[in-house]
């Protein structure tokens, strides 16, 4: 299995040319590579992990998506899409950002 991390996956902004970011039609047309060519881990797929280990064997070829952050778009646009594609996608939700109530210094 191979595991695949984004950051910023975005609406087209192109009043902001030097932030850097994967544009949402991007990141479609790079889930439609992945499927064709590996296939995306789905749900089932990964929970079956914990009571097989072996069954990682099945999953070589295919790919993992983690979204770091939490950011909005990961729920707007990546959630619906990788729902309708019937995807997983493994999100980390940094939890200092509620504890101090206050946006990550990388952001």
């Amino acid at each position: 299995m191979k595991i695949l991390m984004y950051h910023y996956v975005r609406e087209s902004m192109p009043h902001l040319p030097f932030f850097r970011y994967l544009s949402f039609d991007n990141f479609k047309k790079q889930l439609d590579y992945f499927e064709k060519n590996f296939g995306l881990v789905s749900f089932g797929e990964f929970c079956r992990l914990k009571t097989e280990p072996k069954f990682i064997n099945m999953l070589k070829n295919k790919i993992l998506l983690t979204f770091d952050d939490g950011l909005k778009e990961h729920f707007t646009l990546v959630y619906p899409e990788l729902l309708k594609r019937g995807a997983l996608g493994i999100f980390f939700m940094p939890s200092l950002v509620l504890e101090q109530e206050k946006a990550l210094c990388v952001h």
